[in-house]
This record gives structure tokens, C-alpha cells and sequence, in this order.
């Protein structure tokens, strides 16, 4: 059963419990907001995640000179899928929209092979990506680091505009 954010925007394929009552006042955070409890939970939670993971990744590689970025990369790779896995499993979220969460688990359907070709070069990319601002943290001080990452957006949008001339609009480039 997909939930009725998933049924105005199929690029989201999670699912929850349908409740036909509108929510509750109490459950808004700010009125007049689609801000809820749950959405300002989930934030604040992806917040603390990647906060705590810049601290570990710096504290393994500076602090107690963990000499391979490479196996801390592959070992959060491995428990992010873990964990996608076993959401999965819940039926808590779907790998595709054309999945149903009432379909049982089949290893064979598990992800199609198309889907792996298909998104093979975004995966490297990032890949890629993952390893070289692991080494990136172990030069420069955590502020630096995420003053960096956070410029990565604005190089990407620069070189989109050279290479495949992409324009952008003032209000997504003020954000």
C-alpha cells in the first residue's frame, strides 16, 4: 500500500500505514506547513547520521591513523546495503516502481540486471567520489571538509553549464 505522497510523486516508492484522517494539528510542526513531526524527525536523524559519520571517518583516519580509507569505505557501503536490505525485507520501502510490497521475496527479482547496467555508471561515480573525500578528510580539519563538500554542488552545476550547456534558473542557483 503506497502512501499518498507516493501516489502524486511515483519517484517515491516508500511506503506507511494509510490513515484516511487528515493529521492532526498537533502533528504539524509549523502551521501551515506539510512540515510534520515524522518529516522533522527524519531530518534531524539524517542530520546526526552524516555529522557522526564525518567525526568517525576523521577520528579512524587522523586521530588513530587507520592507514586504509578504502576498507572503511567498503565496510559503510556494505552496512548501507545491509540496511536498505532489511528495510526492503519490512516492506518499508520498494527498489523500483514497478515492485509491489505485497510481491514475496524472490532473490531472482531481488534488483532486475537492467537496473544494475543501467545504474552501474552512477554507482562507480560515486564510488569514486566516496573514496576520494574519505582521503580528503584525513588532510584538512572537519569544517574545511564540509565547506569543501558542500562547494561540490556549485563545481557540478559549472561544469554541466560548460560541457553540456545546462542553464540554470536564478531560484535553483540561489539555492
Amino acid at each position: 500500500m503506497a502512501s499518498s505522497s507516493t501516489k502524486n510523486n511515483p519517484l517515491l516508492p516508500t511506503t506507511t500505514a494509510i490513515d484516511p484522517s487528515p493529521p492532526r494539528m498537533e502533528e504539524k510542526l509549523f502551521k501551515g506547513s506539510a512540515m510534520t513531526k515524522r518529516g522533522a524527525y527524519a531530518a534531524i536523524s539524517y542530520m546526526s547520521c552524516a555529522v557522526l559519520l564525518v567525526l568517525f571517518n576523521k577520528a579512524a583516519l587522523s586521530s588513530y591513523n587507520f592507514p586504509s580509507a578504502n576498507v572503511i569505505t567498503l565496510c559503510q557501503i556494505i552496512c548501507s546495503c545491509c540496511f536498505l536490505y532489511l528495510l526492503r525485507r519490512l516492506k518499508l520501502i520498494s527498489f523500483h516502481l514497478s515492485e509491489s510490497l505485497a510481491t514475496p521475496d524472490n532473490f531472482k527479482t531481488f534488483v532486475p540486471l537492467k537496473t544494475v547496467i543501467d545504474t552501474l555508471p552512477v554507482a562507480v561515480t560515486y564510488l569514486l567520489y566516496m573514496l576520494v573525500t574519505m582521503e580528503s578528510v584525513r588532510g584538512v580539519n572537519v569544517p574545511m571538509y564540509t565547506t569543501l563538500r558542500r562547494t561540490t554542488v556549485v563545481f557540478t552545476m559549472i561544469v554541466e553549464s560548460i560541457l553540456a550547456g545546462q542553464k540554470y534558473s536564478r531560484p535553483i542557483i540561489g539555492r
